[in-house]
């Protein structure tokens, strides 16, 4: 019985040592670059009219608050964290709209809808393409949104 005691005394302390620095610490440290992620969207509407109903949101968050996340065809656009595009966008010549990240980013959520109520325009085309760190993870193309057929998505990335 003394043998087991002296046995057990010498291992406690063993084992405790060594359950607490076995144990990983809780860090409070904020996620690192590279847990961040570039993003690239492509839109493409062609066909809208006036009566149609088109909407496309992105919306990004970086781990330093940063204000200035988005560039819009290749213009960066200063202060904003969210991009919105509507039916008016493309009405007009420019059909297709390139959204990227101008910093790499944490989150980025996005939203689509379009409707066609039928009216005159029978339909229209969406194609939409999402990219992170280059890798296509959504591609939709030519998408036809009609008066019973609607292109209506969330994505979070």
């Amino acid at each position: 019985m003394k043998n087991l005691k002296k046995v057990l005394f010498t291992i406690l302390p063993l084992l405790t040592l060594t359950i607490l620095f076995s144990c990983k610490k809780e860090s409070n440290e904020m996620p690192t670059d590279s847990e961040n992620k570039n993003f690239k969207f492509t839109v493409t509407v062609d066909g809208v009219e006036e009566q149609d109903y088109v909407s496309f949101v992105f919306v990004g968050g970086s781990l330093d608050n940063a204000k200035t996340i988005w560039k819009v065809n290749g213009v960066t656009k200063n202060n904003e964290t969210a991009i919105s595009l509507g039916k008016n966008d493309f009405l007009g010549a420019t059909k297709t709209y390139v959204i990227e990240s101008t910093t790499p980013l944490r989150l980025v959520t996005t939203s689509q809808q379009c409707l066609n109520p039928g009216a005159t325009n029978p339909s229209f085309k969406v194609s939409y393409k999402a990219e992170v760190n280059g890798q296509v993870v959504t591609n939709d193309q030519n998408f036809t949104v009609t008066s019973t057929t609607d292109y209506t998505h969330k994505y979070d990335y």
